[in-house]
């Protein structure tokens, strides 16, 4: 009996947390063209790190917005990195003067060629939540798995809606925008159950197309989106980018300060496997060696019986 029948009868789809409630990003066989904790990581001027890929943090030179290494720069109350003792801080405080705070891995072109994977880590505050009241449009911008140099069309936005800000109730948008602006609601999310208080694992896969392209996005391990024959790619535009996290929202929003956190960023130029996807965990496999090796005795025991 081999090895992955045994493994079938231990459920291995079954997805375990690790201790911390968080789920392996990828699988060991898979090699990043990038890959950071942050450890060694501080800023270069206020719109940029000092890591080794090209990257940028775009918000108005005049205020309202900042970037900090977390652990560094700065040690807020209550926040813990996923990783070590540094991590990267994001804030908005006043939307007059900066109208998003947005971190952009750039140069993708050069960087990954036309596929890209990105695994990240996020942090929303306990008490997250959008501020105007009813009004249907009221969103919010987390990332942008893929987005295009001037014009910068098409792109694609990860959008948080909240109707009612006195629940705690947000529906979860995947939104693009194609060469010609259209906007197309691939698919729409409602009662998502948003993490707040906890980080969470941010992945997206992106094929780079004119007319083919495809696009990918987990949550946790969870494909939330799968879409196929898209235009992700102008063709007349080499430049791309990336932004695994954003602060970017409805502009008569004058609450300050929306704040998120990036830790433990990983850059691919191929589909890795997520962990969550294949569901190898040591509890599954042990479970599932000890109820397909007590089934197989089972089965052998009876055929005994039955031949004597």
């Amino acid at each position: 009996m081999s090895l992955l029948l045994l493994l079938s009868w231990g459920q291995i789809s079954r997805v375990i947390p690790s201790e911390n409630g968080s789920i392996p990003t990828c699988n060991a066989g898979s090699t990043p063209v990038y890959r950071t904790d942050f450890e060694n990581v501080t800023r270069e001027d206020a719109h940029r790190l000092n890591m080794t890929i090209d990257n940028s943090f775009e918000f108005e030179g005049d205020g309202g917005a900042a970037v900090w290494m977390e652990g560094l720069d700065r040690k807020t109350p209550g926040i813990t990195c996923h990783s070590g003792g540094r991590c990267v801080g994001m804030e908005l405080t006043d939307i007059t003067k900066s109208r998003r705070n947005e971190f952009n891995i750039r140069d993708l072109e050069n960087l990954v060629g036309n596929e890209l994977f990105v695994s990240a880590w996020l942090y929303l505050p306990a008490d997250w939540r959008l501020h105007i009241p009813g009004i249907d449009w009221n969103w919010y911008q987390i990332a942008n798995p893929y987005f295009t140099g001037p014009p910068y069309l098409p792109y694609f936005s990860l959008d948080i809606v909240q109707h009612d800000i006195t629940k705690g109730v947000f529906t979860l948008n995947f939104d693009s925008r194609d060469i010609k602006n259209n906007l197309v609601t691939l698919r729409s999310t409602p009662n998502f159950p948003l993490p707040r208080g906890q980080w969470f694992n941010l992945q997206y896969y992106v094929l780079r197309d004119a007319t083919n392209g495809k696009l990918k996005v987990w949550i946790n391990g969870v494909l939330l989106l799968d879409a196929s024959g898209i235009s992700t790619m102008n063709p007349s535009v080499t430049e791309w980018y990336t932004t695994p996290a954003k602060i970017y929202y409805e502009e008569s929003d004058t609450f300050s300060p929306y704040r998120i956190w990036v830790d433990d960023l990983e850059t691919y130029n191929t589909q890795p496997v997520p962990s969550a996807i294949l569901g190898f965990t040591l509890e599954s496999i042990l479970v599932g060696v000890i109820v397909g090796l007590t089934t197989l005795a089972i089965v052998r025991r009876r055929r005994k019986l039955a031949s004597s």
